[in-house]
């Protein structure tokens, strides 16, 4: 394909990039179905073309002042991609293509809708549609940024004020500045209020910020002021026409004393009327004012009773925390109490066992203590004859003086209760039931 030959044919860039897309796809296996002018990000500043055929799409860089024209910078199969994310407006179209392992933002031009309909026709990608408002594919609303969208707001206020102008009839004129005036007022109100409190001043819109409330009400602001101007220059401009019917009527009343009186009348009543419009225009302004203090009154009371009684239900809680904690110390008290009282009255029942129990040994010793005398006054009368256990039979209860005197029959050393070595003698004992009859036997007493 020769350079030389668009020169000469004077041809557009769109038509030059189109001859060389489809000179490339000449031996190709590919249908090519559509070429469109394109975005591709950042990874080229020239201006881009996009051919889209049955499998795939390809980018070419186009300039002009190059050997070849177009230069192919990269193509994607239908088949990279799981889903696209199509989002129209009038002049171009923005796809999102996600795959498995990479995602292209790409803005087709002009033929975004044929491309979608490729797209559907000849691949398995789930196709998802941004769904947008009518108005937001107005000229100044597609980007959706604040202070775009102030601007042509204000831009298609004045025009349709100018039509108004020029189709309303002199006689609204002044209506619609006093109107104009009076939401003026308002909207300055509103734009103040809604600097400290925005969601006073923008009950319907979602997002309510001081951002929302500047550009809402300046424009508000802006369009009133532009009708108010607008519209009493018309006033002033029909006032020439105006004043030459009060000259002709004021010529014939000139014959007729009574039709000037009427007429004076009528101008006094008119003004009059005008006078009572704006003085009720003025009320209203005045009222529709209080009414705004007295609801911000009422809220701020409202805010400081929800904060009161916040405060009295923590004070509650507070309270009632404490008074269980108050009641959970008087209970544990209360527990120790009767445990210290159980374990007083343990050790006492205990003490009175002990004291049962020594009682009773010592009505024992007393019993032991009287037999022993009986059996000392039976040995000395020469009847007296110890008791000798069977070695192999050591068990205290098997004798009559059990748990007295104990002496051993090979070394004929007596032992007491207390002694070093009672209990360690366990084998040829001999029971006593006194000292007197172990040293009647011929006993001597252990040292230790």
């Amino acid at each position: 394909m020769s350079k030389t030959r668009y020169k000469n044919q004077k041809e557009s860039n769109e038509a030059i990039a189109k001859a060389y897309i489809e000179n490339d796809y000449t031996n190709s296996q590919n249908k090519l179905l559509l070429v469109s002018k394109a975005n591709y990000g950042k990874i080229s500043s020239n201006v881009c073309y996009s051919s889209v055929d049955d499998k795939g799409m390809n980018f070419y860089e186009f300039n002009k002042n190059a050997e070849r024209n177009l230069m192919l910078i990269e193509r994607y199969e239908w088949s990279d991609f799981s889903s696209v994310t199509i989002n129209h407006s009038i002049t171009k179209s923005a796809f999102t293509f996600v795959g498995h392992d990479k995602n292209r933002d790409i803005t087709i031009e002009v033929k975004g809708k044929e491309v979608e309909q490729v797209i559907r026709n000849h691949s398995s990608m789930e196709v998802n549609v941004v769904k947008r408002p009518v108005w937001t594919k107005v000229l100044g609303y597609r980007s959706q940024t604040s202070w775009k969208m102030f601007m042509a707001s204000t831009i298609y206020t004045l025009i349709l004020l100018f039509i108004l102008h020029a189709l309303l009839p002199a006689a609204t004129h002044n209506f619609i500045m006093e109107l104009a005036s009076l939401v003026l007022f308002l909207s300055i109100i509103g734009l103040l209020i809604g600097l400290i409190k925005p969601k006073w001043v923008l009950p319907k819109f979602k997002v309510k910020t001081r951002k929302r409330v500047l550009f809402s009400y300046l424009y508000l602001i802006f369009s009133c002021f532009f009708i108010a101007v607008a519209f009493t220059d018309g006033e002033s401009t029909s006032t020439p026409a105006s004043t030459q019917v009060s000259s002709s009527q004021n010529s014939v009343t000139v014959a007729s004393k009574k039709d000037g009186a009427d007429s004076s009348k009528q101008k006094v009543e008119k003004n009059d009327s005008d006078k009572a419009v704006k003085e009720e225009a003025k009320q209203k302004a005045e009222e529709q004012a209080a009414k705004e203090e007295a609801k911000q009154k009422a809220e701020e009371q409202a805010a400081k009773e929800e904060a009161k009684r916040k405060a009295e239900e923590q004070a509650a809680k507070e309270e009632a925390k404490q008074k269980a904690e108050e009641q959970a110390a008087k209970e544990e008290a209360e527990r120790k109490a009767q445990e210290q009282a159980a374990k007083e009255e343990a050790e006492r029942q205990a003490e009175k066992q002990a004291a049962k129990e020594e009682a009773e040994r010592k009505a024992q010793q007393q019993a032991a203590s009287q037999q022993a005398t009986t059996s000392s006054s039976t040995s000395s009368s020469g009847n007296y004859k110890p008791f000798e256990n069977d070695p192999s039979d050591d068990q205290q209860s098997n004798m009559s003086c059990s748990g007295q005197i104990k002496g051993n029959k090979n070394s004929k050393i007596y032992h007491v209760p207390g002694g070093a070595y009672y209990d360690r003698t366990q084998d040829n004992i001999v029971w006593f039931c006194s000292e007197a009859d172990a040293q009647a036997a011929g006993y001597r007493k252990s040292q230790r």
